[in-house]
């Protein structure tokens, strides 16, 4: 019997060691506080711009940031790029993440959807283009580049007018140079309140909406930090400060 006791007693004292070595998994995860990872995002209005006289970073991509940085710890460092970088700095790794449309996954790794947005035509008040049928015949400003006149032209026979940015289409539209004014309908509409125009614009005619994603680079240092940034987008999903955010500017 004692020498049972002392086996017994040996067993017991070497379990919580057993229980490190064999279920490591169970440790609780290394912690994020200040560690530094790097976003980059379209530099496009309200998502995200410099201001013009301070220089300062601002919009939804901005605030969205800040309370990330609250939830996980991190040190968040930001970039704003036109849309055509964003895949060559995932391809290089030179930024940890983006906040974007969903790039190609050989690139990236898909995180949480931050939020959807818009893609539409935008007419006056005065003459609007209610529907997708009244877009027929019609003419419109579409951004430079912008693949929108491929989805339409086959079907709705526009007249289309490649503008370099919204504020130049938007003063078309006023003059009656075009009878609408197509792409991202926060952007339009956050330009048109910024120029005293947004009272003149009829409700948009959606044509699709996008989804804006966190997405990490593969070539990351920081790809483990991923699961910690998904759940803190979720967390401001669950308790409203994400919506709040997005609802500020108009997504």
């Amino acid at each position: 019997m004692h020498i049972y006791n002392t086996y017994m007693r040996a067993l017991l004292l070497s379990l919580p060691l057993l229980g490190l070595s064999s279920l490591g998994h169970t440790e609780p995860p290394e912690p994020t506080e200040g560690k530094t990872v790097t976003f980059v995002t379209i530099d496009a209005v309200p998502w995200a711009a410099k201001h013009p006289e301070t220089g300062e970073p601002f919009g939804a991509f901005v605030e969205i940031v800040e309370a990330l940085e609250q939830r996980t710890g991190l040190n968040i460092e930001t970039a704003l790029t036109p849309f055509a970088r964003i895949d060559r700095e995932m391809e290089t790794g030179s930024h940890d993440c983006a906040m974007s449309i969903p790039r190609d996954k050989s690139l990236v790794v898909h995180g949480e959807t931050l939020v959807t947005h818009d893609i539409g035509v935008v007419s006056l008040k005065n003459s609007p283009l209610g529907t997708r049928s009244a877009l027929r015949n019609k003419r419109l400003s579409i951004p430079r580049g912008s693949s929108i006149s491929q989805v339409l032209e086959g079907d709705f026979n526009l007249q289309v007018e490649h503008d370099t940015n919204y504020l130049i289409a938007l003063h078309k539209l006023q003059r009656g140079r075009v009878d609408g004014v197509a792409g991202a309908v926060p952007t339009i509409f956050y330009i048109a309140r910024k120029n005293n125009m947004y009272d003149m614009l009829a409700p948009p005619v959606k044509l699709s909406d996008v989804p804006l994603m966190l997405q990490c680079s593969r070539k990351s240092d920081n790809l483990d930090l991923l699961p910690v940034l998904n759940e803190a987008i979720r967390s401001m999903g669950k308790d409203g400060s994400l919506k709040a955010i997005t609802d500020k500017y108009d997504f």
